[in-house]
């Protein structure tokens, strides 16, 4: 996730949550959606939630998926 916002405040809201794949209910981050700030995680494995935001929130997601293709015999 790379982050396109300019001038974010706090009260603004909008902060990725990234929570204990062991324990779904600690938060181990919170990332402000500042302007040029990454967050680079496995998003299948990592349970996260974005909270609301009070102003329009920019940014460019990017996956990238390995599915496993069974070999010809």
């Amino acid at each position: 996730m790379l982050y396109l916002n300019e001038s974010w405040r706090p009260e603004e809201g909008g902060e990725l949550q990234v929570f204990n794949r062991e324990n779904d209910s600690e938060v181990c981050a919170q990332v402000v959606p500042e302007a040029g700030r990454i967050a680079v995680f496995l998003s299948e494995e990592i349970p996260h939630e974005v909270l609301p935001a009070h102003r329009t929130r920019h940014s460019v997601a990017c996956w990238f998926r390995q599915d496993e293709v069974p070999l010809p015999l």
